[in-house]
């Protein structure tokens, strides 16, 4: 799959991840934490970001909330 730039920040490439208590896969950006659902378009504007997506109310453990996934990013 081709690299897809974050089309918020444009700081950095989308990449794929994991929710470790669930194992939904997801898409979303490093740099400003913009997040696709696994079935919508990366190239489009997303309103979801990382602490909406996972609700845990605490934004020092979402990274700890998800993983990296290996295999294809977009």
């Amino acid at each position: 799959m081709e690299k897809v730039q974050c089309v918020h920040c444009g700081q950095d490439w989308v990449r794929r991840y994991r929710r470790k208590d669930s194992g939904q896969v997801f898409f979303m950006c490093p740099e400003c934490e913009s997040l696709w659902l696994e079935e919508e378009d990366l190239h489009d504007e997303t309103d979801l970001y990382l602490s909406e997506f996972l609700l845990t109310g605490d934004s020092a453990k979402d990274w700890e909330a998800i993983e990296l996934c290996a295999g294809p990013t977009p």
